[in-house]
Formats: C-alpha cells, sequence, structure tokens
C-alpha cells in the first residue's frame, strides 16, 4: 500500500475518537512523518499522547522540529556559515566574521552529524507503538527471570533484534526486554494497517 499522509489520518483520528489509542498514535505518527507541517495532525497526535499520559501518569517525548524542518535548518545554518566565511575573504578586518562564521558553519555541520546518527538508529531499531491493551515485556527465553514490565496502549518504544514471533523492545536508548510483536505496531508499517482499522 502506498502511504497517504491523509488516509492515515483519518485512521488516526477515527481511533482517536473511538478511545484506541494504540492504532490513533500509530497512524498519526505515520501520517507526521509523511506530512510533518500539517496542524490538524499534529493536533490530533498531541490530544492522542496527552491520553497516554493521562492514563498511565508518565511523561510523554515533545517533538520540537520534525526531521525533514531539522535537515533544512542543519542545512541552512551550514550555508550560512560558509557565506560568513566568504564575506570574510573581502572584508578589511575578517576577524569577527572568521570567527562567527567557523562556529556556524560548525554548529551546522555538528547538527548534521546529530541528524545522521538519529537516522542510523531509525533504521536500527525503529518506532513502534503499543496497540495492546497491555502488553507484557518479558526477559528473552534464555536470560534470567526478573519481574515484567508492562506497557500499556499507545506508549512510544523502539525495536530491536527479533526472535521468532518475540521482538526486543527499547525505552530510550536501552532494551527492557522482549514483547509479542502482535501486540506493537511499527510507525513506518502503519499504512497497511489502515484498512483494517475501521473495521473495528
Amino acid at each position: 500500500m502506498t502511504p497517504d499522509a491523509s488516509a492515515l489520518y483519518n485512521a488516526g483520528t477515527a481511533a482517536l475518537r473511538r478511545g484506541d489509542l494504540g492504532p490513533a498514535i500509530a497512524h498519526l505518527r505515520a501520517a507526521q512523518r509523511l506530512d510533518p507541517r500539517a496542524h490538524d495532525v499534529a493536533t490530533n497526535l498531541a490530544i492522542a499522547r496527552s491520553r497516554v499520559e493521562e492514563r498511565q501518569g508518565s511523561g510523554r517525548p515533545i517533538t520540537v522540529m520534525s526531521s525533514p524542518e531539522l535537515w533544512n535548518a542543519a542545512g541552512a545554518i551550514t550555508v550560512l556559515g560558509a557565506l560568513l566565511l566568504l564575506a570574510s575573504v573581502f572584508r578589511p578586518r575578517p576577524r569577527r566574521l572568521l570567527v562567527l562564521g567557523g562556529a556556524t558553519l560548525a554548529l551546522g555541520t555538528l547538527l548534521g552529524l546529530g541528524l545522521m546518527l538519529r537516522a542510523r538508529e531509525e533504521a536500527r531499531h525503529p518506532e513502534a507503538v503499543v496497540v495492546a491493551p497491555m502488553l507484557d515485556v518479558l526477559p528473552a527465553p534464555d536470560e534470567r527471570p526478573v519481574s515484567p514490565y508492562l506497557l500499556a496502549a499507545g506508549e512510544e518504544v523502539r525495536l530491536g533484534s527479533a526472535r521468532g514471533d518475540l521482538v526486543e523492545v527499547r525505552v530510550g536508548g536501552n532494551t527492557i526486554g522482549w514483547a509479542r510483536r502482535s501486540g506493537l505496531w511499527r510507525v513506518d508499517e502503519a499504512p497497511r494497517y489502515t484498512a483494517r482499522s475501521g473495521s473495528k
């Protein structure tokens, strides 16, 4: 299925209206990736996340800018730094422009490197949303037994390795255990759930 921001938005909004927070966040987050400037998507996603926070009493991460906007900002800062360095060549007293241009160029470069690392993290550990009402996150069968983590519908995590029908669950860059794949939707795979989400 070809990703479509409008279809994802409609599916997410319908799920939000039903109180089905897991699919709502998965669909709206996928729509936001395709159309990061869409105000209605951002608004409904914020509502869904606030409802999860109310139910669980846990804070949600807030994204100030989308990835495309951050890449554009990094490019603009880098170009500005290069222009300032170029301008310093033609000034009689270039020291100030040279320092400012170097600092701006360095800032743009560092931001770009940070975004590359974030893209690498996304490729290795894709974003996912809990869609089961409650999801047990347990140690792998060959690991020492510990008390399970319980995640609720709408919780946002990242995924790691897979073993059969189990997948590694990561929160804050750390592995917290393993859970059944059926209890999670990968955000980048949300379009394939769009058609069936309206049938509930």
